[in-house]
């Protein structure tokens, strides 16, 4: 159990923190409302779930045990992430270049392939927070599930954070502001990921 306690800290303060994830569902509240970001909200957990379930199966181990494979995962997220503070840096309110519409479920869950931050997430969870007491099957369902519930929390809060702050970004200088805003911690996250 503590363990667990321990793990969903950790997961608290890994998932609250700016990066990419909590960037997209912030411009997505923003400019979809909280409703219409649900399924934005729901697939960001099944894919970290997915992303953790798959660490501990090993898929992390094969990774840092393959350079290139690592290096080319380095690559395309970083790519991917730059072209979408690209497409905020360059939106126009409600009616801009990010998306037509909101990420769905899929969506939202392929996202966290690209996603460096969400990688690192896993194998941190996976090595450090696996309950010893428990068999590995049972501790790995065990890490998966805690951080699923903590990721569905507070990745509402960054989607209703953008709804909250809906009715202030109408005018066309905050809408700029936060674009603008949402972009860099974008940006940033690609530095951080070569800085690592």
């Amino acid at each position: 159990m503590n363990e667990l306690l321990g793990l969903a800290g950790f997961a608290l303060v890994g998932t609250i923190t700016p990066g990419p994830n909590n960037a997209l569902l912030l411009a997505s509240g923003i400019r979809f409302g909280f409703g219409r970001t649900v399924p934005h909200v729901a697939g960001t957990a099944l894919g970290m779930s997915v992303l953790i379930l798959a660490v501990a199966a090993g898929v992390g181990a094969l990774l840092l045990a393959v350079p290139a494979a690592g290096l080319a995962l380095k690559v395309a997220g970083s790519v991917y992430l730059l072209v979408l503070a690209y497409r905020i840096a360059s939106s126009r309110g409600r009616t801009g270049a990010v998306a037509a519409r909101p990420f769905g479920v899929v969506q939202a869950a392929a996202f966290q392939l690209a996603n460096l931050k969400g990688w690192l997430f896993a194998v941190a969870a996976v090595s450090t927070f696996r309950p010893a007491g428990l068999a590995p099957l049972t501790g790995m369902l065990a890490v998966t599930a805690t951080c699923a519930v903590v990721i569905l929390a507070t990745a509402s809060v960054w989607a209703a954070g953008g709804a909250a702050l809906d009715g202030s970004a109408d005018g066309g200088r905050a809408q700029r502001a936060i674009s603008l805003a949402l972009a860099l911690v974008l940006a940033a996250s690609v530095l951080l990921i070569w800085l690592r």
